[in-house]
């Protein structure tokens, strides 16, 4: 059995392979793109072999690549092999040496899941999505502040309505200087939110059981579903609700000393973007009124009366993550009926 460990820059990649046990076999610099790579790794394609690469910029392709050639790939949180590495090797450097040993004595963290199919893609579409969500909404801020200044005051969702940069040309509390600005600012928002939008019909052809099943709790719809699912992936990879709820940063963190033990704020560690939905899946429940949503409203006010609205709100969207791990582990229907309120 051979270890490899790849230490990754943008133009070349230090190889370092070891032997069973241990001893050295080579190291070598290899150009940093597809070609140099296929080179190298055509030697080891038949061989007992396993590469270990810190998650990054390349490491998607690395992945696709040397796994297509038969080779077993280990990637991994740089942050915590750096943490692991300093600790065994008392050195700052995590170099492609310290990645081979650590992957021959079973010494890594455990492996980051690398999405393929239809979970990658949509990754890809709502990260691209949510880019443009944002460019759009900083424009918006930033006009705002503009506006601001000369003594005119708008609210966060004005341009949402397109009439109100009809309403602000016309208007003489304005500067003339900033007409143009205005105008400038209304096509590009008008553009990015037609982008999105274009980009909304190409996610929203995405369909499958799981984003149903998904879509059957209080407060996910169509964007957040396919969110969560992306993220997901396969939620036969999370042994617990607790370990999904862990993956998604939305629970706290935890300090102990003695014999006592302290709750701080939630780790934010892991999928931003399932924190975010499940937090604005969180307020929507707490604006609906139909009777699935009932139960949650009930729990979130109960843990608002001795917590805090704010601490029973990130409750609230970690039991919606905790709903959805058992309605995609038994592949049935979220059922309000089979909730507790305590």
């Amino acid at each position: 059995m051979y270890y490899i460990g790849l230490d990754v820059a943008s133009k070349s990649s230090y190889v370092y392979v070891i032997n069973r046990r241990g001893k050295k076999e080579e190291s070598k610099e290899i150009p940093t793109d597809k070609d140099g790579y296929r080179g190298y790794f055509r030697k080891w394609k038949d061989k007992a072999v396993e590469v270990a690469v810190e998650a990054g910029g390349h490491s998607r392709w690395i992945y696709d690549l040397l796994t297509r050639m038969g080779i077993g790939v280990y990637v991994v949180n740089p942050n915590k092999v750096k943490l692991i590495a300093e600790t065994k090797r008392k050195t700052d450097k995590v170099d492609a040496k310290v990645l081979a040993e650590l992957l021959r004595i079973e010494g890594l963290p455990e492996k980051i899941h690398m999405a393929e199919g239809d979970s990658r893609e949509l990754r890809d579409l709502l990260r691209a999505r949510q880019q443009l969500v944002k460019s759009a909404t900083s424009l918006m801020n930033h006009l705002r502040g503009l506006l601001r200044q000369e003594g005119v005051k708008l609210k966060a969702e004005a341009f949402r309505d397109g009439e109100i940069f009809e309403e602000l040309k016309k208007s003489k509390d304005i500067p003339r200087h900033l007409k143009p600005v205005i105008e400038s600012y209304r096509r590009s928002i008008e553009e990015l939110l037609k982008e999105r939008g274009e980009l909304d019909e190409v996610i929203g052809k995405y369909k499958n059981k799981e984003i149903e099943l998904l879509k059957s709790v209080p407060g996910v719809g169509e964007v957040a579903s396919k969110t969560i699912y992306a993220a997901i992936d396969t939620v036969k990879r999370f042994g617990s609700a607790k370990k999904l709820t862990s993956y998604c940063g939305l629970v706290p963190s935890v300090r102990s000393s003695g014999e006592r033990t302290e709750y701080g704020h939630i780790t934010r560690e892991g999928r931003s973007e399932v924190r975010r939905v499940a937090i604005q899946g969180a307020h929507a429940v707490l604006r609906s009124k139909s009777v699935e949503s009932k139960p949650l409203r009930v729990w979130h006010e109960q843990v608002a009366k001795r917590r805090g609205f704010k601490t029973a709100l990130v409750g609230l969207a970690r039991k919606l993550i905790q709903i959805m791990f058992y309605v995609l582990r038994d592949k049935r229907q979220y059922d309000y009926r089979l909730l507790s309120t305590r």
